[in-house]
């Protein structure tokens, strides 16, 4: 892939990420305070979109009516009311999802996710090109899969987000493009 289509895919994803889910948002989250939260809770509705699927679908498996994007055509978010969790997905022109990205309200709602804090320092060590697996080995534990998108440039292959985050609420996040290297490394405060 060259550099600028590199450039646009990150600059897209990471967009859509922040903007979507709301990320370091003081907004208040129906799962805040909850001691009852797991991965299913977290996970539930975008672990029930598969990329591919029609928005008819998506309605039906997740039977709430989703809010349009007004900042990015073809988007809607899905929120479980009863938690505060959901997904945002992309559909392409066919009416296909595309792309999906987890919603909550507050970071710091996923640090539970997390199995060992991580610091900027670590961020910065990690090597361009490195896979998920060295990323692991560098920071100490597994990431948390918060979108996949299709590049349609690429074949459809996958690009993923993960992110580690801290009890404080600052956070790593990884962009891994298709090949399963990183494209992008940023941490947040």
């Amino acid at each position: 892939m060259n550099r600028l289509k590199f450039s646009l895919v990150v600059g897209i994803t990471v967009t859509l990420v922040l903007v979507l889910s709301g990320c370091g948002s003081n907004a208040n989250s129906g799962s805040a305070g909850q001691s009852n939260l797991s991965r299913d809770t977290v996970y539930e509705f975008y672990d029930a979109v598969q990329l591919d699927q029609t928005k008819q679908q998506v309605d039906a498996e997740l039977g709430v009516t989703p809010t349009e994007s007004t900042q990015i055509g073809n988007v809607f978010t899905y929120v479980n009311n009863d938690t505060g969790f959901g997904v945002s997905v992309m559909f392409d022109e066919n009416g296909m999802a595309t792309s999906k990205t987890l919603f909550y309200s507050l970071t710091k709602d996923l640090a539970f996710l997390t199995t060992k804090a991580v610091t900027k320092e670590q961020a910065e060590s990690i090597p361009e090109g490195a896979t998920y697996d060295e990323v692991k080995n560098i920071l100490g534990g597994e990431g948390t899969e918060t979108s996949v998108t299709q590049i349609p440039f690429e074949d459809n292959k996958l690009s993923y987000i993960r992110v580690w985050i801290n009890q404080d609420g600052t956070m790593l996040q990884i962009v891994f493009l298709t090949d399963g290297t990183i494209g992008n490394v940023k941490f947040f405060n």
